[in-house]
């Protein structure tokens, strides 16, 4: 490979790693961030939730203006963003400029990491550097992952919570500056293209005010008219999007995709599977600090090992399974998968031997059920769906994984704030509707049909 591809992979291994890693740093610094906003864990919530669901609700739209715009101008365009996001992010000591911030690092990632896939499945063309680059690529995403784990715990505890943002800023600024030298003009298209831009905010709107509506249901018989006001409003706003996507030249969503039993199943398996995982992580590292005592550091460095892990899971025994097993009968050990570690949780959370079982649940879930499940759901998600379509698919399939995170997590904060089960831990409930919902993603895939042999993997 020439010094310009290398750049250019370096550049987009760079965006992956730091949009992963800022999913996942965060959340060994919630206890402290509780703390110097005085604020519970069913506020505290909002500041991962938001970035979720920005993400999920922009990433097609991303891929989109990829297209129409230009890879290296949206590659550009989406990093600046982030970093500046991060900055404010790390600055402010307002709870409600931090959401806002947060808002936008997530707008910023869902533009920057598809016109990063966009720019290397264009500069390797050669068919064995192409494949070699984007596991490269997929690689950095799990290690990104892992790392967040360990120096959002190491950053929290020696610097502060502002940090797990600040360390973003000098790589991207790298990033930024190789990119412009390195990354080759975008070509001018022939034809204008629909930009759907308004999709786009519609779709990001909807999945916020859907978070909120489920967030507040704890506290509805206070202020049932707002509620029932912007429940309406939701619903309105839902409407159009379908009816603007079904007449748009270019939809952000092919509602058609969905005609496919195949398609249903495997962005539901999405929803839930993001709904477990982005709650349980949360629940995770608040239960280590709080009621294990671990330190923000040795608990982000306890999480480390596991998560490089479900890297090695990734790169040898998911290949084997799927040779073993096949798809479908893979997909359901995933998410047997989480449903053990949820059920292993538990038992920790009541106190029974907690380190052993706390120990089993991150093996469970972090190592196994998430790495062997995530690829297996995007797999049944285009298994029947053309293949022209199939980085549509892929992208929806990524963006119910989001939606399921946000709201996940705004559903785990209901169950904590309305405290039913008195005397328990306050775990308790939200972990038990996480199981249920663990529970119905096993169920689920077990009627998947296993795809056709030629089925490929999208990478997004």
């Amino acid at each position: 490979m020439t010094t310009q591809k290398n750049i250019i992979l370096i550049v987009s291994c760079l965006a992956i790693f730091f949009e992963a890693l800022d999913v996942s740093v965060l959340n060994m610094a919630i206890p402290q961030m509780k703390q110097h906003f005085h604020f519970g864990d069913e506020a505290i919530q909002w500041v991962q939730t938001v970035y979720v669901l920005c993400y999920g609700g922009c990433v097609l739209l991303g891929g989109r203006l990829a297209d129409i715009w230009g890879k290296k101008k949206m590659f550009l365009t989406g990093a600046a963003l982030f970093m500046i996001a991060s900055l404010g992010a790390g600055l402010t000591n307002e709870y409600s400029w931090l959401l806002i911030c947060r808002g936008w690092q997530g707008a910023g990632a869902a533009l920057a990491i598809p016109a990063a896939i966009a720019l290397i499945t264009a500069t390797f063309t050669d068919p064995v550097e192409k494949n070699k680059a984007l596991g490269i690529f997929g690689a950095m995403a799990a290690i990104g992952f892992a790392t967040g784990l360990a120096t959002g715990g190491i950053l929290s505890s020696y610097a502060g919570w502002q940090w797990v943002f600040f360390i973003n800023l000098p790589v991207i600024m790298g990033v930024l500056l190789l990119g412009y030298f390195y990354i080759p003009a975008d070509a001018r298209l022939a034809t204008a293209a629909a930009n759907n831009i308004i999709s786009g905010v519609l779709l990001t709107t909807i999945m916020i005010l859907i978070a909120y509506l489920v967030h507040a249901l704890g506290t509805v018989g206070s202020h049932y008219k707002s509620y029932v006001s912007l429940l309406t409003i939701t619903i309105v706003l839902a409407y159009y999007f379908i009816r603007r996507e079904r007449k748009h030249p270019a939809p952000l969503i092919d509602f058609h995709l969905f005609r496919w039993q195949s398609v249903i199943i495997g962005n539901s398996g999405a929803i839930l599977l993001g709904t477990v995982f982005m709650s349980y992580v949360f629940l995770l590292s608040l239960f280590l600090q709080e009621s294990l005592h671990y330190s923000a550091r040795d608990a982000g460095i306890l999480l480390f090992p596991f998560s490089i892990l479900s890297a090695l899971v990734s790169k040898f025994l998911l290949p084997w399974m799927f040779r073993k097993l096949g798809v479908t009968r893979t997909a359901i050990a995933g998410n047997i998968g989480m449903f053990t570690g949820i059920i292993c949780f538990i038992l920790a959370t009541i106190g029974f031997y907690p380190d052993f079982f706390i120990y089993a649940a991150i093996l469970s879930i972090n190592s196994l059920g998430m790495a062997i499940a995530f690829p297996c759901l995007t797999i049944l998600s285009v298994q029947d769906v053309p293949e022209q379509q199939h980085g549509l698919a892929a992208g929806v399939n990524v963006t119910g994984n989001a939606m399921g995170g946000g709201l996940g997590l705004a559903l785990v904060s209901l169950m904590m704030q309305t405290d039913i089960l008195k005397g328990w831990s306050p775990y308790l409930p939200a972990l038990l509707v996480l199981v249920s919902m663990a529970a119905m993603g096993v169920l689920l895939v077990t009627i998947a049909r296993e795809p056709r042999q030629h089925t490929a993997i999208p990478v997004h």
